[in-house]
Parts: structure tokens; sequence; C-alpha cells
């Protein structure tokens, strides 16, 4: 029986024909957006009996594969010497540096799709036409060539027979996965209570190409009771990958260590985690280019061997397993990551993969999302995330200081930053700090517009020193700037704000993050949001984009309340009664730790006021305590969690909302107690007062939306650091007068209902 494979000619040939280096000495990052514009704008001017984006298909059968070979081609040109492929190509590159040798994987692609229409149409001979446009210009720049069948049918013979090896390679992985999933079983001896539900819930999501919102408690295992669903439906027709987001480096790991313990009883699939560039570079600076990077020189007559090496040794290619192959076949690590993505079953990996318009994956193209399952965990996290993505700046002083520096060099560069910093001073012509604007003027966009277009050719030369440098780093901020632009709609605001030493900055701010957080999960198969906090529902379930037609789940807690000693201490924590009730509240911490022998972890809404607090504290207490540090590394972090080992007596201070108040999984006795002083309001600003007032003309309650939500989000992520098995007991005191109105009662998770008041 023969095997299926289908693959795009674009794919097909990219792997067969791609050679050379990683050159990033200077690339836009709107080339998809800009490609798909120049792309219309040819197709329009077809005449009539043209035709564009036409669909082709020709099957191989070869060696007990069938191979399909798809795509679609830009142009399909009706001409009195017969019909004419048309494939159309932006460039940076001036157009009379390209010739016929320039852009092999071009050539065969269009190649492919002559092939399949000659012998769709049973031709004797096509022509075949790259049509190249200057994205500066707008010139074009068409070159052409014939074939017979016989010359087109012996390339792709030859195409194929290239690629068979590899084709191979991915149905012998294919065929470890699928008869490794139907006997996989869960992989622990029995489900936890909610665990069979979630699991259960997760796979009809899927199966039904669903969305689903869950609120599962901290500790009933949610990552197991995801993947394993998940790679379950693996087997679903028209089901291809999972992508597993997360917001933190824990967090993935715990992906992984499920990943691993399913491999362990018998499961064959392949995944892939993806590390920031900057993290997993192996060189001092990040720097892609052949010329400074050995494993940017000639990165693509590499890459292929290197793909078939890990694929056949490894499942699971984890950051040191991607760095080990990477130096082996002299690759960049994180390029290397990148392409696994188009060949592995489980991507785990940052949001922004998905969901950052700046950094997503272009190469994920439709076809390939509605193919995909998002399992969006820690899913609280995404909506203050998605809130930053699709913001945006612009500073005053930084175009003032490009137009200075460029003064000599370049007049044209000097012009374009100066009108924009005319603009934008004309702005901050408002009383006050803070303002929010109807509108911008459209001269201003106009203006970034310009800056955009002759900075651009000046940072291809590829100068060095820091005035390039600085002028990049504004060339970017500016595409980002007329990116978010483009977004904006009454989900927005215009914020005017001024600065310290003079300086003016314009913010396009996202109020509302829940219309692209839609439109962007509606592009795949499946989007499972989950958290152990999404209280209240009703807001996150809004807020991450959900409609009436998704699926939701809500899960009681699995342990019994009689596992926390839960105490209310109603003391104030306003910023003007903490010095007042400093001395009380370091004594109702240092009676938790003595009554509660162990490691505990207290967590406060400031820097400053948890050393205020540690300083009261080790005045009254021998025990040792540790305190977070300001922008602690991976490294330190590390450190600071090692200290709280089983039967140890530790105290750790620690900021709320911060990186030990989440994610952080201290199991059995390395954590016994936990203190979470204040509700975790935000401070009061203009952004935060912007989002109220928002709300409110929503009809919603815009103080709870704005603070009251996200700051109770932080003290029930925190609480949640305590109960993590069947197996763990211990305290949690929740100190502020405001736990015991109503608005927060109703926030407090049902199994924290039995507290007691201290006095």
């Amino acid at each position: 029986m023969n095997e299926n494979i289908a693959i795009s000619v674009r794919e097909l040939v990219s792997y067969v024909y791609r050679t050379g280096s990683i050159d990033e000495r200077f690339q836009t990052n709107t080339a998809l957006v800009e490609g798909t514009a120049i792309h219309q704008e040819v197709q329009e001017k077809y005449v009539e009996g043209d035709e564009k984006e036409v669909f082709l298909q020709y099957e191989y059968q070869q060696e007990g594969i069938n191979l399909t070979i798809q795509g679609r081609c830009d142009g399909l040109l009706q001409t009195p010497e017969g019909p004419v492929i048309d494939e159309i190509k932006s460039t940076a590159r001036e157009l009379d540096e390209i010739d016929d040798l320039t852009h092999p994987v071009y050539w065969a692609q269009v190649k492919g799709y002559a092939f399949m229409y000659a012998a769709k149409e049973n031709l004797e001979k096509i022509q075949v036409q790259l049509t190249y446009v200057q994205k500066r210009t707008k010139e074009k720049k068409r070159l052409q060539h014939e074939y017979t069948y016989e010359e087109l049918a012996e390339f792709m013979k030859d195409t194929v027979g290239e690629y068979l090896s590899y084709a191979r390679i991915l149905l012998h992985i294919r065929k470890q996965k699928d008869k490794s999933i139907p006997d996989l079983a869960f992989p622990f001896q029995s489900y936890r209570d909610g665990q069979r539900k979630l699991a259960g819930s997760v796979y009809r999501t899927i199966e039904e190409k669903r969305n689903l919102f869950a609120q599962a408690p901290t500790g009933i295992g949610k990552t197991i009771s995801t993947l394993f669903p998940a790679i379950k439906a693996l087997l679903l027709e028209d089901m291809e990958r999972i992508f597993y987001l997360t917001a933190k480096t824990i967090t993935r790991a715990t992906a992984e260590e499920a990943l691993l313990r399913m491999k362990d009883i018998g499961l064959q699939l392949r995944s892939v985690t993806l590390t920031a560039k900057d993290k997993i570079c192996f060189q001092e600076e990040t720097i892609c280019q052949p010329e400074y990077c050995e494993f940017a020189d000639g990165y693509y007559d590499r890459i292929n061997g290197a793909v078939v090496d890990i694929l056949m040794n490894e499942t699971q290619m984890t950051r040191p397993v991607i760095e080990q192959y990477a130096r082996k076949h002299r690759v960049c690590p994180f390029e290397f990551s990148l392409d696994l993505t188009d060949v592995v079953d489980v991507v785990i990996g940052d949001y922004n993969y998905i969901y950052d318009p700046r950094v997503s994956l272009k190469r994920l193209l439709p076809d390939r999302k509605k193919r995909t399952a998002l399992l969006v965990d820690e899913s609280h996290n995404l909506v203050e995330r998605s809130r930053e993505m699709y913001s945006a700046a612009i500073h005053r002083s930084a175009f003032q200081a490009v137009g200075e520096e460029w003064h000599e060099k370049d007049e044209s560069i000097q012009k374009a930053a100066q009108a924009v910093a005319a603009d934008l001073n004309r702005l901050s012509e408002f009383t006050g700090r803070e303002a929010s604007l109807d509108g911008i003027p459209g001269e201003l966009e106009e203006n970034i517009e310009r800056f955009i277009a002759v900075a651009e050719p000046v940072l291809k030369e590829d100068r060095e020193g820091d005035q390039t440098k600085a002028l990049a780093d504004l060339y970017f901020e500016s595409q980002n700037f007329l990116r978010i632009l483009e977004h904006v709609d009454e989900h927005y605001r215009y914020i005017a704000q001024k600065l310290e030493n003079h300086d003016f900055k314009l913010k396009l701010f996202c109020l509302d993050p829940s219309h692209v957080l839609k439109e962007t999960t509606k592009a795949f198969r499946s989007g499972v949001f989950f958290s152990a906090t999404l209280s209240p529902f009703s807001y996150y379930k809004e807020m991450l984009g959900g409609t009436n037609k998704d699926y939701i789940l809500q899960l009681p807690s699995p342990y019994d309340s009689s596992q926390i000693d839960f105490t209310i201490n109603p003391l104030s924590t306003r910023f003007k009664s903490r010095e007042q009730t400093a001395p009380d509240l370091a004594k109702s911490l240092s009676n938790q730790v003595m009554n509660h022998k162990g490691n505990h972890l207290f967590f406060f809404s400031s820097y400053q006021y948890m050393e205020m607090i540690y300083h009261h504290f080790c005045r009254l207490t021998d025990v040792d305590a540790v305190m977070q540090e300001k922008g602690m590394d991976e490294d330190r972090r590390e450190d600071f969690l090692s200290q709280f080992s089983p039967g140890g007596n530790l105290v750790g201070f620690a900021v709320l909302g911060g990186i030990f108040s989440e994610g952080v999984d201290l199991k059995g006795d390395r954590l016994n107690g936990v203190a979470v002083v204040g509700v975790g309001l935000a401070p009061r600003s203009f952004e935060k007062e912007l989002i109220k007032n928002y709300f409110n003309g929503k009809g919603r309650n815009g103080y709870d939306y704005a603070y009251v939500y996200p700051g109770m989000n932080k003290v029930l992520q925190a609480g949640g650091r305590l109960i993590r098995s069947e197996d763990d007991y211990g305290s949690i005191q929740l100190v502020d007068d405001r736990f015991l109105s109503k608005k927060y009662q109703q926030l407090l998770p049902d199994d924290w209902g039995n507290y007691r008041i201290l006095n």
C-alpha cells in the first residue's frame, strides 16, 4: 500500500534548491505585507482572459509513495504564442542586478507550476515568466523562458528524486507517531478530580473545530490534561500540529516534562521548543551576517543535513538538543528551530510566535493554520501581553537626534526626521502632562512614511557606527507604529505625553485587545485557553476574544479545604497607611512562620513596600529570609528558588505579579506557607483611567476591568503557589481589609471560603 504525502511546490523546491547564507544585514519586517500588495498591483493589470491564483496539482507515484504536489501560480496569461505561467516576486535589489541565475529557487518554483499545467493541458511546450518588482521604485523586470514538456518532466523527476529520501524520513516518523498514539494511555495511574473532564473537553473542542475557555484549579495538572487529548486529536482528519503557547520559560519546561512522560510510555512524536534569538545565539552579538557568524555562513547548504540528523535521532528538540545539533552541523540554532516547526508535531513557545504582529511566524500559512490547534497556557497573561503587542509609540527626541546626527551625512534623512519631530512638537502644545487626542494629522503619517522611505536605502548600504544603529532602531520603531496604526479603531486611544527632559511621546494605546485576539485565533483550527485564574470568568472570556459559540468549562478544586489554614488579616495596606501598619504586619507574618514551620513566600505590591516590611520582619525574628532582586536573570531566579529545599525554614520576600508569583512549582515541603499583602491594585494612571472610562462606556464596570480584576488575578496566582498536589498542606494569609468586602469575597475561590479573621 502506497503512503501519501502532500507538499506545495514552494516547499518542494525550497528543500531541494535553497543554498547560501543567512544574511540579515538589513531586512524590513513588512516584506509579507509589501509582497502581497505588489502581487495584487501586478495582477490588477492582467487583461481579459488572464487568470490569477490558479490552483494546480499533480500526483507522483514512485517507490511506494504517492506524492501530491500542489500550489497556486500567481498568473496564467493567455498570449498569441500560448499560455505563460507568471510568478511575481518583490525585491529590494536593484533590477539591473538580477538575471537568469539570481534566484534558482524562484525558477524552480515557476517551472514546477509550468509542468503541472502542461501535464494537465497536454501541452508540448510552455512559457514561464518571473516578474520582479522593485519595492522602492515599483519598477518591473520580466524574465522569460520557454520549456518543452519533456524538459519540465525531466526537471520534476530529478527534483522529486532529490526529495524522496527526505520524504521517506517524514513518512517514517509519521508512522511512528500514528502507531504510538492509539495505544497511548494517560501517563498517570489515575485522573485527578476534573482532569478527565478537562481532557475530554479539549479533545471534543479540537474534533469540532471550536474554541474552549477553561478554568482549572492550580495543581490539577492542566498541562498534561490539555496536551494528552490534543495529541490524541492528531489522528483526526485535517489535524496536523499543536502549538503550546506560554508566557514564561518555567511553563515551557512543564510542557517538555509532560511530553517526556508520554514518551516514556511509548509516544513517538517530534516536538521543538522555541527560544528567543538573543538567548540561544552562540555569538556575543546577534549579528546574522556570514562575515560575522560562522553559523549563518552557508546555513542553507547545511540545514537539510541538520534537519534529517535531528529528526532521525531525537524526539524532543529542547534548547540543549537544538544547541547540540546546531554546533555539530554549524547552523544558526534559532533559524534551525524555526525550520523544524515545519515538520514537527508539537511546537512549544511564547505567545508572540502566534499573536505578536511583529514577530509572529510568517511561515505558518493559512492552510497550515487550519490544521493547527492552539493550547494557550496561563491565558490570563495574554490579556495584558496582547495589549502591549498591539500598542506602539514614537518619541520626538529620537527623531530630533537622528536629524542632528545625519545633518552632514544625508540631507534627506535629516529633513524627513525633522519633519516628524516638528509634527510631534505641534501635538505637544496642550496643557498638563498627558492627554488623549481625538486623532493625529494625516501629514504626520505621511512624514513617517517618508522617513522610512529615505532611511531604508541608507540602511541597506550597511554603514557601520552608532549613527546607523540609532537610525535602524528608529526605522523599525516607525515601521511598527505605522503597522499598529492600521489597527486603530474604537478599541484604541491616541495618548500624548510630555516626558522629563522636554521629550514628548505619542502612543497608540490598545484599550481592548479582544478583537485582534479573536481574529488571530479564528485563523486556526481550535484555540484552547486555560488557566487556574480566569476569574471572573465572563471578564476573561470577553477579553480573550470569546464568543457565544465557544465552549466553556469551570472546574472546582480537587483539594480539600482542610489542606489550607486560610486567614484574612484586615490591616490596611493602602499607601498612606503602610508606615503605620508596618510593625503589625511584620508581627503577623512572623506569627505565621512560627505557627507553621517550613518555607514561606510573602508577596507585596512593590519593591519599596517589600523592603520596608523585610527590615521590620528581620528585626523581629532570626529566621533566614531572602528577598527578590530587580532584574534577576534566569540563573539568579533558579538560585533563589533552589534555596527552598524540602524541610527547610526559609522566608522569601517577592513582588506580587512578578516572576515568583506564578508558574513556580514548589511541591511538598518546599513551600509551606504563603502571604499576599494587598489586593494587587495597580497605581492609578492615565492609561488605566482610559481603560476604565472605555469599559464604562460599554456598560461594564470600568474600575473593575481596569484595576480590580487584573489585581485579584495576581493575588490568586500567588496564593496558588501553595497547594500543588493532594499531599500538600500549608497556610495562606491575605492581608488587607478589602478582602472582607463583598466585591472581593465574590472573587475568592471556593476552597478559600473557609477562613479565619485575624484580630
